[in-house]
């Protein structure tokens, strides 16, 4: 699952100056967190704008003291329509850890099965986040960090790597399956084995030189060394 770009915030009703919500686009687990402006505010809200309209099939959300969290979604292209709930007022702590000030960065994972349907299959490029605290007044509270996922599909139109064997009947008698068996009286000892004069003849008509296997040297007659021939001059007297 690919993270999804945070491109902008559209609008956040609000922050502390030491921790803006623009600390949650780094998109990242981090420890930039966004804080309300001042402690024991009833809600706080935040709308982010995605870099591309996309199916969101997980979210990863840090906390920072909020007892509650709500996902709605929307697009950019229709700003007049509401918003729409994707992930249901979800608890990010008990009642006794929000009023003794424990376990205040649990971080939550949200998955498909968690959102609502049928809008976790359509596709949004705008998200609203509202985070809640009734139970401590004296707390600021946000999110230390927020990442949202989309499942990376391959599209179909997009062209493949890959090659393909192309058949073809042109190929040498010995390179196939079976070639050197069904040719093996080619190079059985019953073929003669050309020798000297004959061997470089034979080559320059048919291009092929037949050899011996075996490793045996063709047997060549030295009476020829053993002999030389002499010739006769006659000598005019």
């Amino acid at each position: 699952m690919a993270p999804i770009k945070i491109e902008r915030i559209v609008s956040v009703s609000s922050e502390d100056e030491a921790h803006p919500a623009t600390n949650l686009m780094k998109n990242e687990y981090s420890n930039k967190k966004w804080k309300c402006k001042t402690p024991g505010e009833k809600q706080i809200s935040a709308v982010f704008q995605l870099a591309e309209c996309c199916k969101i099939s997980k979210i990863d959300i840090g906390n920072e003291h909020s007892a509650f969290v709500e996902i709605l979604v929307g697009k950019s292209c229709t700003p007049d329509v509401d918003y729409k709930v994707l992930l249901v007022t979800s608890s990010l702590m008990s009642l006794q850890e929000a009023k003794n000030g424990t376990n205040i960065n649990s971080v939550s994972f949200f998955k498909r099965e968690n959102f609502c349907k049928p809008l976790c299959d359509e596709k949004w490029d705008r998200i609203k986040i509202v985070c809640t605290q009734p139970f401590n007044k004296h707390a600021q509270y946000g999110l230390s960090f927020i990442v949202f996922h989309s499942e990376t599909s391959v599209d179909k139109n997009t062209p493949q790597l890959g090659f393909q064997l192309k058949a073809t009947n042109s190929v040498e008698p010995l390179l196939r399956a079976g070639g050197l068996f069904a040719n093996r009286n080619r190079f059985s000892n019953n073929s003669p084995i050309a020798t000297g004069a004959a061997a470089i003849r034979e080559a320059s008509t048919s291009g092929t030189l037949k050899v011996d296997f075996k490793g045996k040297l063709p047997h060549r007659n030295n009476d020829s060394a053993k002999s030389p021939k002499t010739s006769s001059v006659n000598e005019d007297t």
